[in-house]
């Protein structure tokens, strides 16, 4: 990997806060203010709503960037990028006006080209009422081609950023379907699938392929100028599923509450008690900090886990007036407890204020 490994949080967070923060800050105003451009009233709605309320994905998935400083003008851009189109098009599947899985699985197809460079952009909006977005989503597409052509080994790593970015699109488009369908087209994807991952639940398979982190795992190693295959098995065999599915049950835990209210999809809800749920959860803690230990700069992966647990927990919603959250975050960071996690705890009790 380019650039020096890194020893401890304390170099994580001031590369963060040095080198990658004022880039993403940058990036993000500009794509904010492209959105607020954007000439149909319910598009531009959902874009900002989206950036208003999601920020914290594109700070999250650019912390991969000070990995490796000489590729952070390329990374962070192309990370806030693929971020803002994956959250833009979830608000525009979960809280917009259309519950048609064709015009889901069209607006997704930007997630793909977003990642072949020199591929022709595609009529995303062709099956959906609105569509003038000022050419918002085609420049995030093409913002990625630009990015990801200029990592010196990307090639390696284009076909599995594809299949997860498929993966990810596929999840999308099935969970945002009518609510008395979106369960029966997630068991029948699952059965693709369930030979190869023996040791997962149908519904943290489905959470391991929400997470965008693997992808960014990869985009950071693909700035590695020798890469050899091996070495991309191995990195993601570490994200997915257990770093991925971590990242994503640990948000899915913290609105349980939430989601049980409002009706929405929650994978946390299908396990049988909150003990099967606080095992599990502790099972891909253990599985994520072992599957690290074989990569590249692994004490980067392992800040990322102990960040993973520390971010979530740390969240306003976890708290007495919810006890059922409360009770199994309890529990995970006592099993999780390390200075390192608790280092990040505190951090994130202070970002959130």
């Amino acid at each position: 990997m380019q650039g020096k490994p890194i020893r401890n949080p304390w170099q994580l967070l001031y590369r963060v806060y040095r080198h990658v923060k004022p880039r993403l800050e940058r990036d993000f105003s500009e794509w904010y203010r492209r959105a607020g451009q954007i000439p149909d009233p319910e598009l531009r709605r959902q874009a900002l709503a989206s950036m208003n309320t999601k920020k914290f994905h594109c700070e999250g998935g650019a912390v991969y960037a000070a990995q490796v400083l000489p590729y952070v003008d390329r990374l962070v851009p192309l990370i806030v990028a693929y971020q803002t189109i994956s959250d833009y098009l979830d608000n525009l599947c979960d809280r917009s006006t259309s519950l048609d899985p064709v015009d889901f699985r069209q607006l997704h197809l930007s997630m793909q080209d977003a990642l072949a460079p020199g591929a022709p952009l595609r009529d995303y909006y062709r099956y959906r009422q609105e569509k003038d977005d000022g050419g918002f989503l085609a420049s995030l597409v093409h913002t990625c081609q630009e990015q990801v052509a200029a990592l010196p080994s990307y090639p390696v790593v284009q076909k599995r950023v594809l299949e997860l970015s498929s993966l990810y699109s596929d999840l999308q488009v099935h969970k945002h379907i009518a609510h008395d369908k979106r369960e029966g087209e997630l068991l029948a994807w699952w059965e693709q699938f369930r030979s190869a991952y023996p040791q997962l639940y149908w519904q943290e398979f489905a959470a391991v392929t929400g997470s965008t982190i693997g992808i960014f795992a990869l985009f950071c190693l693909a700035t590695e100028p020798d890469l050899e295959p091996s070495q991309v098995k191995v990195v993601d065999a570490a994200y997915f599923p257990w770093i991925c599915g971590l990242h994503i049950l640990l948000d899915y835990l913290i609105d349980l509450e939430e989601d049980r209210i409002g009706g929405d999809l929650n994978f946390v809800s299908y396990y049988r008690s909150d003990r099967e749920a606080m095992e599990r959860l502790q099972y891909f803690v253990e599985q994520a900090k072992a599957s690290v230990a074989a990569l590249p700069n692994p004490v980067f992966h392992r800040l990322i886990v102990d960040g993973l647990v520390a971010f979530y927990l740390a969240d306003r919603k976890v708290n007495r007036s919810q006890p059922q959250i409360y009770a199994i975050a309890k529990q995970l960071m006592k099993r999780a407890s390390s200075l390192t996690t608790l280092f990040f705890y505190l951090n994130s009790l202070l970002v959130r204020r």
